[in-house]
């Protein structure tokens, strides 16, 4: 998958652990899904960074 499906994912698995947390008797589980939403999202960052380190902002104009 792609840093663009990352993010997004590990924001709704962040989410709904969040969500879990406040609102239900269920902590195992909401610990395992905010540990995966953070991992997922950490993964898209970092993907995201990789993708565009090294590159200059603006390419290099070509020689005619």
């Amino acid at each position: 998958m792609t840093a663009g499906v990352w993010r997004p994912l590990g924001f709704l698995i962040l989410m709904l652990g969040f969500g879990l947390r406040l609102d239900s008797e269920w902590q195992g589980v909401a610990g395992v899904l905010l540990a995966a939403g953070a991992a997922a999202g950490g993964a898209g960052l970092w993907a995201l960074r990789r993708d565009t380190a090294g590159e200059p902002f603006v390419p290099p104009v070509r020689e005619r």
